[in-house]
């Protein structure tokens, strides 16, 4: 067998009892499991086994793909090859009988993460994408060896999807393509990249396991049995169904209690097993998971240990919400989670953060529904509410990362989500935001703010590719790095934006409006930036936004709105009527200055004047330029006769003061406080909302007004 310098040459045998995980709700094929158990061998001897195809933290550098020899003798790989998903010729190497060897996408970064005991084959060219696709391995003779079409979703794993788990294949002895033969890697404690490379996988079986497929339960009312039916085939027969389940009223250990699940239809090798859990009472949760096993003593475990969630879940209460907004409770079972903590990743310099959570999310619809269990979530205390890390494939109201924010003036929970609307009824993408009445471990605090948090889940609701580059504007910070934080694709740099603002710079006259309209979104941009002028937004044209970046050669760039609580009138300093409605319309571009005043306001790094800055990274350039802004004053003025006016945005903030009125009294008494008082503040806040309406949108036609001349 050929070697490669420093690598290792031993290939680990196959011998290590399974982990289990949920299977999906096809089942295998007869002929695969008969075929399976009488000719080890028969899917080819040499099969993908392992797949890393999303590393955390977007290290994409550390993809592999690990092959398996099954058969009962040596392979030579010469001419075999990748030709789906990536691409690779493989060397002229020997794979001996329970041989493994990898193929990565860079050896240098593989080796430094993973060590060196693992036989690294070569390198593929390409990347495998983290929504999935197929991957083909083929013999010399261009036969199909083997070949797997994976997703990022379920029934395939969750947990491999970015988490740190890699796809491990059960079993050589069933097909690739089928899903209920993979299953994801022994789940790491923080997102760094796991898996097996180079040894037995985690959730290796000598025969096709038993499977489970859909799995259902009734509503968990108090002091009501609740019952779980779960289908279930096995080749062989079922042994045995059991469901093992516990209930936690509060932050302690718990032991499982076993019950037996009896076959309700079906036969042996495919039926419905049901069990019925004593009735609990109100507040607690229920976790349970099913045991499966197989009369030939292969075993599965529904969910997988390894995946997200561990455990079915489901919180007992009955949905008495009355109010004209979701209740949410949140409940912390375990240690609280710090912000900010992480520990050093393996193999690298980043920081990683946990992977599972140790927390619930409970929702109880205004429409007397079922009761909503998010179980297993990160909640992370920030400094005026908690940050709610959600799982991808159960997110709520299409937010999979909610920031629930209580504290603060109670205006900026108006400011936020009626700013928000402004942008979204102008065209530029903005997040969710909405109202819900908070519990947090049982104690009711109010209504709060939540406003989904722009991440890959974002560009994704908002049909922008989650490959693109997506940076957070910060105030603070030295230079273009130091202000622009990148929020995903940490490992590519900041080279998209040093060559945009390079061109930005170079370029003049008509050769910098041919650049801009090359590289940016020019009507998305022309609409941020108007709409900023709307709002006020002084701090959004400097900083406090999002900048993406479209991925690929002729990607451009777009600008995302964030953190509104200090718009419609207000700012560091501001009048307590929040009466300023003149911010000038050439805020935000190159060349604009600093408003005089004849006495000192409070210093702040730019100037006097609390509310002003310069000219940012992009609106500085982007609203000198001539054309640019031309387009920018013509939407202004169009969103002034149309979006923002007090006829059509006035019913927006009716609206808003008719939903939320009940829950100042509420969150008033909660608080101790005087509910006729907090009314009275709510008031004189929408109040303000009307007239900034009315004042803001005067002065921006009497100066447009005044450019025409």
């Amino acid at each position: 067998m050929a070697q490669c310098p420093g690598q290792a040459t031993s290939f680990p045998a196959v011998k290590r009892e399974p982990q289990w995980t949920r299977g999906t709700r096809r089942r295998w094929p007869a002929w695969v499991l008969i075929l399976g158990l009488l000719a080890p061998g028969a899917f080819g001897s040499v099969v993908l086994n392992e797949l890393m195809y999303h590393p955390p933290e977007a290290r994409d550098e550390l993809q592999f793909i690990e092959l398996h020899n099954a058969g009962s003798n040596s392979i030579n790989l010469a001419g075999w090859r990748l030709t789906q998903g990536v691409e690779a010729n493989l060397s002229p190497t020997n794979l001996p009988p329970g041989g493994l060897t990898i193929l990565c996408r860079d050896q240098v970064a593989f080796r430094e993460h993973y060590g060196t005991s693992a036989f690294v084959l070569g390198t593929f060219t390409g990347r495998l994408k983290h929504s999935g696709e197929r991957v083909r391995l083929e013999r010399r003779d261009g036969s199909v060896a083997d070949t797997v079409k994976f997703t990022d979703r379920p029934p395939w794993s969750l947990a491999a999807d970015g988490d740190g788990a890699s796809l491990e294949r059960r079993t050589p002895l069933a097909p690739g393509d089928e899903v209920a033969n993979w299953g994801p890697s022994v789940l790491p404690r923080n997102k760094v990249a796991g898996g097996t490379p180079g040894q037995t996988n985690s959730n290796y079986s000598a025969r096709p396991i038993p499977w489970v497929g859909e799995v259902q339960f009734s509503p968990a009312q108090p002091n009501m049995p609740f019952s779980v039916t779960a289908e279930v085939d096995a080749a062989g027969g079922v042994r045995d169904v059991s469901l093992l389940w516990h209930s936690l009223r509060e932050s302690s250990r718990v032991t499982d209690q076993s019950v037996r699940m009896e076959r309700i239809s079906g036969e042996a090798t495919h039926g419905t097993y049901r069990a019925t859990l004593p009735g609990q009472p109100a507040g607690r949760l229920l976790r349970f998971r099913i045991k499966v096993e197989a009369q030939d003593e292969g075993v599965r475990w529904a969910p997988d240990p390894n995946e997200l969630r561990p455990t079915f879940s489901a919180y007992v209460l009955a949905n008495t919400n009355q109010s004209r907004i979701a209740e949410v409770r949140l409940i912390n079972w375990g240690a609280q989670e710090r912000p900010g903590s992480s520990l050093r990743a393996r193999g690298g310099d980043g920081r990683a953060e946990p992977v599972r959570g140790l927390s619930t999310f409970v929702v109880l619809p205004t429409n007397g529904g079922p009761v909503l269990t998010f179980d297993h979530i990160r909640l992370t205390p920030r400094q005026d509410g908690w940050k709610v890390r959600l799982h991808p494939d159960a997110p709520y109201v299409g937010i999979t990362t909610l920031n629930v924010v209580h504290e603060g003036k109670p205006r900026w929970l108006l400011a936020e989500p009626l700013g928000y609307e402004v942008f979204r009824r102008a065209g530029v993408p903005a997040p969710l935001t909405g109202h819900v009445r908070v519990w947090v471990n049982g104690r009711p605090l109010g209504y709060s703010l939540y406003v989904e948090q722009l991440n890959s889940s974002f560009l994704r609701r908002v049909n922008r590719d989650t490959h693109g580059n997506l940076y957070k504007l910060l105030w603070y910070g030295e230079g273009l790095e130091g202000q622009h934080e990148q929020k995903n694709n940490s490992a590519l740099g900041h080279q998209d934006l040093a060559a945009v603002m390079q061109g930005l710079g170079s370029e003049k006259g008509e050769a910098q409006w041919d650049f801009i309209q090359r590289t940016f979104n020019v009507e998305e941009c022309v609409n941020y930036f108007a709409v900023g002028q709307c709002l006020q937004n002084w701090d959004g044209f400097f900083n406090n936004y999002f900048a993406y970046h479209e991925p690929g050669p002729a990607g451009r760039w777009e600008m995302f709105p964030w953190d509104l609580d200090k718009t419609w009138g207000d700012y560091d300093g501001a009048s307590p009527k929040y009466d300023w409605y003149a911010m000038p319309l050439t805020y935000g571009m190159n060349g604009d200055k600093e408003p005089a005043r004849w006495f000192a306001q409070r210093r702040h790094p730019w100037g006097s004047v609390e509310w002003w800055r310069p000219g940012g990274w992009f609106s500085g350039p982007l609203l000198a330029n001539p054309q640019f802004r031309t387009r920018f004053l013509e939407r202004l003025e169009a969103l002034c006769q149309t979006e923002f006016t007090e006829e059509r945005f006035g019913l927006v903030i009716d609206t808003l003061a008719e939903t939320l009125e009940p829950e100042v009294r509420w969150r008033a008494l909660m608080r101790g406080g005087d509910p006729r008082s907090a009314v009275a503040e709510f008031q004189e806040d929408l109040a303000s909302f009307r007239r900034q309406l009315k004042e803001r949108r005067a002065v921006l036609l009497r100066e447009l007004a005044k450019v025409r001349r």
